[in-house]
């Protein structure tokens, strides 16, 4: 018989097979702990990293086509809509579970502020995803003449401070350097 974590690491890795074959799904799981006040070791942190970020990509990689339909003016059926309402639920459960984790928890030395980066990267890249899609449906019914104000797209850009090239560069950097390989990034 298999453990939870066996079972979790088969599913991930059919979801990842079936990503990588054209035939994306939803993973069935996102980044999980009921871990709270406890230390955590190097090793379990480096797997809970790389649990949040590879669940984001699936999500993010299977949402997107869905989302190229819609800015290709295509409808969407209804199974696609729930899909992609689907998706973003697990993209916000993904982003607050791992939230909690490393907010409750005391992280090895070092990774605290790294982690942090991470976390507040990602949410925040999320959060700006999902407004883009609305405001965007929004400002298509809005403007039927076709024109759109440049500030109604400055309105919906990611905050500055936390999804920009450095702060990338510098997760990247922090990936890199304590060994957690994720599609999250062209590395």
């Amino acid at each position: 018989m298999w453990n939870s974590e066996e079972k979790a690491s088969s599913s991930t890795n059919k979801e990842k097979q079936a990503n990588k074959k054209g035939n994306a799904k939803l993973p069935s799981t996102v980044f999980e702990s009921n871990k709270t006040k406890e230390t955590i070791s190097k090793s379990e942190i480096h797997k809970s990293i790389q649990k949040y970020l590879d669940t984001n990509e699936r999500v993010y990689s299977f949402t997107s086509t869905i989302e190229e339909k819609v800015w290709n003016e295509k409808p969407l059926t209804k199974k696609e809509a729930a899909q992609l309402e689907k998706g973003r639920a697990l993209l916000k459960k993904n982003d607050q579970n791992f939230s909690v984790y490393i907010e409750n928890n005391k992280l090895p030395e070092g990774y605290q502020k790294e982690t942090n980066r991470v976390s507040e990267y990602f949410t925040a890249y999320n959060q700006t995803i999902e407004q883009l899609g609305n405001s965007v449906q929004e400002i298509e019914k809005e403007t039927k003449n076709g024109s759109i104000s440049t500030k109604e797209i400055k309105d919906i850009m990611p905050e500055k401070s936390k999804v920009n090239g450095r702060q990338q560069a510098k997760i990247e950097k922090f990936l890199k350097k304590i060994n957690v390989k994720t599609n999250a990034f062209e590395m």
